[in-house]
Parts: structure tokens; C-alpha cells; sequence
């Protein structure tokens, strides 16, 4: 049996993600920026770039390029909505 594998990058539930995880752009499959930090080191912050994948589960792929590279990971988006929908009531 597989482990379970844990993201490298974290979204950050910045006003900016909260809006573009949100948005009608996202909803749609198409490309938003957000805000990560590293899982190993929050103060390590990056601009990422996410979208929609439909299929197989609802997706949203997290994209981050750095000086290291480049890394994708895949998140549910239903949960990343509740999560951003949530975040953005507690901002309020």
C-alpha cells in the first residue's frame, strides 16, 4: 500500500488566493495566481500559479517554479473552496 505523499508547497490563504481559488476564472479550468509557502519552511513563500483539473475527482494543480526547479502538486478543489470560502468569512 502507498503512503500517503504530502505537498511540498502549502497554499496561503492570502485575500489574493482566497479571491483567484474563488473566482469564476478558477471555476472555469483557467490558470489563477496564488500565494504557497514551503511545507518544510513557512517563512518561504512563492507565487504559484493553479488550476482546475476535472476528471477523475475534482482537482485544482498547484504549479511553483523556484530557482530549484519546478513542482506540481494536486489538491481536491471542492475542499481548497470550502477552505478559501471559510478563510474569506473569518477576514471579514
Amino acid at each position: 500500500m502507498a503512503g500517503l505523499k504530502l505537498p511540498t508547497y502549502i497554499l496561503e490563504y492570502t485575500t489574493k488566493t482566497i479571491d483567484a481559488v474563488l473566482s469564476q476564472t478558477a471555476l472555469e479550468g483557467n490558470e489563477v495566481e496564488i500565494d504557497v509557502y514551503e511545507r518544510m519552511d513557512a517563512s518561504k513563500k512563492h507565487t504559484a500559479s493553479g488550476i482546475r483539473v476535472k476528471g477523475d475527482g475534482d482537482m485544482f494543480r498547484v504549479s511553483v517554479k523556484t530557482a530549484s526547479g519546478s513542482h506540481s502538486d494536486d489538491w481536491n478543489y471542492t475542499i481548497l473552496r470550502e477552505s478559501a470560502g471559510r478563510s474569506r468569512k473569518m477576514k471579514k
